[in-house]
Order: structure tokens, then sequence, then C-alpha cells
């Protein structure tokens, strides 16, 4: 959707398109700081998307009044408005395939949702390894295609709750991005070699500050939230365990990396020694658990160029009835992502027909 009308430079590495302007690494370093938003560095990144995250940010970032809930409380009542039904905790088995075309999805319940169409924003590898029959992707094609492109960077979480407001803690609205130096592909490379070295960046955000009526929902609290890298392979041992219950070896190797990010709050920030209620952490285990991404990966496919120009990564498939959406067809994030459902939906009704949608929407 992009190459045939873009200039090279977009599917370059950043590092590369970056050097040609100066070579002050500090300043490339400036440039770049923001390369935890999807997951790459920038010898490994798509300069295209770099670009478009970096500009968000010159004129400022948004936060959803009330929580980023709200985001799924604005829209259902929009999709049943129009006859569509939204069902939680309701886990799809597979897609069914007969004749060669879609007849609708199976759920873990064992009942069968019967439809002409379906649309998938699980992820690209999770569509097609684990929601098709191995021998339809592999007669489609894409058990060959995936090989093409890999899942980007698990990560660590840590979720904080304090017992004073974000006013009396004097918490900043803006976010930190921590790094041990300007080389951000070494300190990449270090950390993956040796979990002892630095953490290659380190997130720390303070929702509760950015939110005007937070404390309407939650009087007299402040929540902190802080976001790492960490390789799945630390935790694939303990995959097969129920979450929770994945013993006490994993919770101790849980606590210990939990420590290591709180210092790093800490530091920043040495007056909430002894203000922070509670905290808990997450890893890779968990954003599988939960979001059913294989490998924890935080942000679907890597960004890398070459994902950029896979051609098959688009909306349409090869099996008639079957549509992909979300990040994996366009960008990371929930602006990708959403950009990516309409994508999709004009691929499926014609540009024609959603032409006077894109009219009321930029109106």
């Amino acid at each position: 959707y992009l190459k045939w009308k873009a200039p090279d430079i977009l599917f370059r590495n950043t590092y590369d398109v970056l050097a040609e302007l100066t070579d002050n690494q500090d300043l490339i370093a400036v440039w770049c700081g923001q390369w935890g938003d999807m997951g790459l560095p920038p010898k490994q990144s798509t300069f295209l998307v770099h670009a478009m995250i970096a500009r968000h940010y010159m004129y400022g970032g948004y936060y959803p009044v009330g929580g980023s809930w709200r985001i799924a409380d604005s829209i259902i009542p929009r999709i049943k408005a129009a006859g569509g039904e939204v069902f939680t905790y309701a886990r799809v088995e597979n897609i069914v395939i007969e004749n060669g075309k879609v007849r609708g999805v199976k759920m873990q319940d064992g009942h069968l949702i019967e439809c002409p169409c379906v649309i998938s924003s699980a992820g690209v590898s999770n569509t097609f390894e684990e929601l098709l029959p191995a021998d339809i992707a592999a007669k489609a094609g894409y058990e060959r295609k995936l090989k093409d492109v890999q899942p980007s960077s698990a990560h660590l979480g840590v979720y904080i709750g304090l017992k004073h407001t974000a006013e009396e803690l004097g918490l900043p609205k803006t976010n930190f991005w921590i790094y041990p130096d300007n080389d951000y592909d070494g300190a990449v490379d270090r950390f993956s070699e040796n979990k002892t070295e630095p953490f290659p960046v380190v997130y720390i955000s303070f929702p509760s500050a950015k939110d005007p009526n937070y404390l309407e929902r939650h009087p007299g609290t402040a929540t902190i939230e802080i976001v790492a890298p960490a390789p799945y392979e630390w935790f694939e041992k303990w995959r097969d365990k129920t979450w929770g219950k994945r013993g006490d070896d994993y919770d101790a190797f849980k606590q210990e990396l939990g420590e290591r990010l709180m210092t790093y709050l800490y530091d920043k920030l040495p007056e909430l020694r002894g203000k922070v209620d509670y905290y808990e952490v997450s890893t890779p285990l968990s954003t599988n658990w939960f979001g059913g991404y294989q490998r924890g990966e935080l942000y679907g496919l890597s960004h890398t160029p070459e994902r950029l120009q896979q051609k098959w990564l688009r909306p349409k498939t090869t099996i008639p009835g079957l549509w992909l959406t979300g990040q994996d067809i366009l960008t990371c994030g929930v602006t990708g992502a959403m950009m990516a459902g309409v994508l999709t939906t004009t691929a499926i009704v014609g540009v024609r027909k959603i032409a006077p949608l894109m009219k009321r929407i930029y109106s």
C-alpha cells in the first residue's frame, strides 16, 4: 500500500537515514528518543514508522479522559446500534474453512458462529498458525510467508499504586524515557546477552496525573506504570504453567526484576520511597495469557524495513472470506490499529462506499 508511491528513504533503517544528516551521536539519540514506542532501536527500525512517531510527539500526546477503558466504552454502543454484538471471555478455537472458503468461527465451548466473512485482528501469526488448520495455511502459502517476519520485542510491566494523589506527590504529566547511554542498539545487544546489564530502555508513565477525572473514581490515590523490554526466552520454561500458579522460582524472578525497575523510579523521584502502597509485575507470559500473543510481543510484528515491504500484509487474504486488520497490516499502536480498521473496511466495501464516511470523519 505504501511502497509503490513512497520514496525509498522511508524503508531504510532509521539510523542510516539520520547519519546522513549529522554525525552527532547525541543528536541522533535525541531524535530516536521514543524508539521504545515500536520496540526497535534505530539501526533495526524503519524510518517511516519512526518518523511518524516522532512527528506525533512534536504536537503533544493525548490521554483518554477516564482511562483507556473509555475507548471500548465509547465504541461498543455504536457497534450494538448498528446491529453488532461484542463478546468478552469468549475464546475462538479456530476459523472454520469448508470447500476452500470461510464458513465461520468455532468457539472454545464448541459453539459455531456461521458467517461468510471473518475479519481477524488477532495478528497474522495467531491467525495463520493458531486459528487456521495447518494444511489450509500451508496450501495458501502463509506458512512460508510467515518466515519472512518476526514478532516484536516482549516486555515487562510494573503497575504501581500509591495512597496519595498525584498532586500531593508532585507527579509529572509527562513520560520518562530512561537509557544507559546514547548507543541504543549496543544497549539492546548487551542486555540480550546478559540479563544483569542495565535495561536498554525504561519507560515510566503517570496515568492518574494525566487523567482529569481520575480522583472522581479513585479518591486519595495515584498510579504509575513502568515498561521495559525483556526477552521471551527468559520465561519460556514456565509457558505451560497456569497464570498465578507458576511456582516460587517464577515469582522470585518476577520480584527480582520488579525491584530492579523500581530503582529507576526512585532514582528519578526519590521522594516516592515509602509512599508506594503496592506494585505488581507482568511478564511476557502475562501478555500471552491475557492478550494471546504467543511470545508476549508488545507490538505484533517487528517493524523492520523488511516487514514494511511484505506485499501480503494487507487486508485481503488468498482465502475467500478471510480478511485481516490491526497493527500487523499497518503500524503499531492505537492509531495504527484504528487506521488499519479503516483500511480493511475500504478494501471490503470499496472506496466509493467509504468516501461519505471519511468525509464525515474529517469534516
